[in-house]
């Protein structure tokens, strides 16, 4: 036992089996491409568009929810690798309702909630184990090296997949990423299974949900610089809500052709790998300002090339939405980096993570609310109106941004990006 606590080798190969296949699981069933694209399929557009929102809500009660769930697991692995199984479970009752086209906008949006809190209390969980194992250093390259395998993984599994998709139904075959989706969470639930990580700590004091909402509306009303963040990062929930849209598009123009889906779910993957570099880069340069107006510029070129592409339908080719995606995803990835920027900057230590979490509480609930008057706009007409929405609310978060700070120093020993 002595030798397994000493030796670190064992428990981050296994750690990095676990992340691994988790982010591969929740890339191949991506909640804001592949649900809402297979969803939109069904024809319930109002629905697809709400996916992303109740995943949102979902995460943000599971991390409220986990200082309560690893107060009472003694062994966090196991809560950890349990939540990883629910949410491979829940992507496969998402797959068997796609095919069997029953209670289908119920389940997904249900699924999807229920998914967004597991993967909230799973991710605190893991990040403990990891915490209780591992160094710093050793942690620092666990993150990188599961991302790009993360990517890695996506885009093989993806292509090899492609060749065995000519002659079936293409419904089908965008159903067959959803399994897989699901096998990846549960080989990671069981990877995890083999860590022994350190007892919970007994001196944890539970926090409750409205502890943080009374906190952070305290630190509205004395800090300007928190309520220019609340409002800056608000703005922002419709470029987290574009590639949701142009899902629904994607699907509405590319759905009835084989591996279409798949060549969306690559282009994240690449999009994944060049913002990993590109937002370092503008981070050093422009800090959080370069970050957010670089994203909002992003993903306002990717709504513009959807809005070519319905109106000129010769140019709407699966590979353009393949570049579509890789902006998207991009600009995505700027979002949370810049927030928690941002926040590590101004907030002092003990109230940081309680202001990360109440800022990404009011753009969930943002994003639901915009997210449902979108969606019954892609039901009652286009998806083209959206996205046109989306395209201008870009803009104007990209201007917004000219007031977020530049580069700002950091308290000594908190990693940015």
């Amino acid at each position: 036992m002595a030798g397994e606590v000493t030796s670190p080798t064992g428990p981050y190969r296994l750690l990095l089996t676990y992340g691994s296949f988790f982010a591969t699981g929740k890339q191949l069933a991506h909640v804001s491409v592949v649900l809402p694209f297979i969803l939109a399929q069904q024809g319930a557009l109002w629905a697809a568009a709400l996916v992303y929102p109740m995943f949102s809500i979902g995460y943000v009660a599971g991390n409220s929810l986990s200082p309560f769930a690893l107060d009472r697991w003694r062994r966090l692995e196991r809560l950890a690798a349990v939540a990883a199984v629910m949410v491979g479970g829940l992507i496969g009752c998402i797959a068997l309702v796609a095919l069997t086209k029953v209670l289908v906008a119920l389940v997904f949006l249900g699924a999807a909630w229920l998914i967004g809190l597991a993967i909230g209390i799973g991710n605190n969980a893991y990040a403990e184990v990891a915490s209780s194992r591992l160094p710093e250093m050793r942690r620092n390259r666990l993150l990188l090296n599961q991302e790009a395998i993360r990517a890695f993984l996506a885009v093989l599994i993806t292509l090899l997949l492609v060749p065995l998709l000519a002659g079936r139904d293409p419904a089908a075959g965008h159903v067959d990423l959803l399994w897989l989706g699901a096998a990846g969470m549960v080989a990671a639930g069981v990877a995890l299974l083999f860590v022994r990580s350190a007892p919970a700590r007994s001196d944890r004091s539970p926090r409750r949900m409205t502890d943080t909402y009374r906190e952070g509306m305290g630190v509205i009303r004395t800090q300007q610089w928190f309520r220019r963040y609340l409002l800056t990062h608000t703005m922002f929930v419709p470029i987290n809500l574009g590639l949701m849209f142009f899902s629904l598009q994607a699907s509405a123009q590319h759905g009835s052709t084989s591996g279409s889906l798949h060549v969306l779910v690559i282009s994240c993957s690449i999009g994944l790998v060049a913002g990993s570099f590109l937002w370092r880069f503008v981070y050093r340069r422009f800090g959080v300002r370069g970050m957010l107006l670089a994203s909002g510029l992003l993903n306002s070129l990717a709504a513009l090339i959807c809005i070519t592409t319905e109106l000129r339908p010769a140019s709407s080719q699966v590979w353009v939405h393949g570049a579509v995606f890789i902006l998207a995803t991009v600009a995505n990835m700027a979002i949370t980096a810049a927030a928690i920027s941002w926040i590590g900057a101004y907030a002092a230590d003990d109230q940081r993570a309680t202001l990360i979490g109440f800022g990404f509480a009011l753009a969930s609930i943002a994003s639901a609310l915009l997210g449902a008057g979108l969606g019954v706009l892609a039901h009652s007409t286009s998806t083209m109106l959206p996205i046109s929405v989306v395209l201008v609310l870009s803009l104007v978060a990209a201007v917004a941004a000219l007031r977020a700070p530049g580069r700002v120093s950091h308290p000594v020993g908190y990693r940015v990006i």
